[in-house]
């Protein structure tokens, strides 16, 4: 799990550059939405981790996965973006996301309900 968390803490990181990057290069590309789902992948995930109750933890963990498929559907729906360096990026992180989105599938799979 704390694998996991340094994971999605990068990733927003990551994620948050990038769209800064682009809404000073290329703002007409954005979405509003995504540097809000991007910021929750890693912030849900860790309220999960600090949750006391398991119907949070488990919440929280949903939120998490549910921000970063749709952090994920934002960034492959996103036109291609001239700078090569960024459009690089862009694939880096889409990537990323896929990871993190396994990753999250997994845990969300073991849980009791």
């Amino acid at each position: 799990m704390k694998e996991l968390e340094e994971k999605t803490y990068q990733y927003t990181v990551k994620g948050i550059s990038l769209v800064k990057s682009l809404e000073k290069e290329f703002p007409e590309l954005l979405s509003s939405e995504l540097k809000q789902n991007i910021g929750k992948v890693s912030i849900k995930f860790m309220d999960a981790l600090d949750a006391n109750e398991t119907d949070d933890f488990a919440k929280f963990l949903r939120e998490s996965y549910s921000s970063a498929l749709k952090s994920l559907d934002l960034l492959k729906s996103m036109d291609e973006i001239t700078s090569q360096n960024l459009n690089e990026e862009k694939k880096k992180l889409i990537e990323e996301t896929k990871l993190i989105v396994n990753q999250l599938d997994i845990i969300i799979q073991k849980l009791i309900y």
